[in-house]
């Protein structure tokens, strides 16, 4: 291999490395699941930023939550505070229909 593919090998290994460990050590801690958070956030006048999540065709959100976007492990929720400024929240994604947990922030 050359220098440039040996790099660029180490890097695709550390991101999936990445992508694969530190999801599964985050389940090892405990954490809330998102739709008991999502409500406090809500309660405490914090609104999610529904433009931000996929959806489909139809406009319909794509996941549960239309202020979230999934990857294979993790997701993220835009959430805006009572003055505006926005949070990026970064959520476990569940699996099995299970609930996402809020990943150590």
């Amino acid at each position: 291999m050359t220098a440039p593919r040996i790099k660029l090998a180490a890097a695709l290994f550390g991101f999936f490395a990445a992508g694969c460990v530190l999801p599964l050590n985050a389940w090892g801690q405990a954490s809330q699941g998102y739709s008991d958070y999502r409500q406090s956030l809500m309660a405490g006048g914090w609104k999610p930023n529904v433009g931000y999540g996929l959806k489909t065709a139809g406009g319909k959100a794509l996941y549960k939550f239309p202020e979230v976007v999934c990857g294979p492990t993790l997701c993220n929720a835009k959430w805006r505070d009572p003055q505006g400024h926005e949070k990026l929240i970064t959520l476990i994604r569940g699996l099995d229909g299970a609930d996402h947990r809020v990943a150590p922030q």
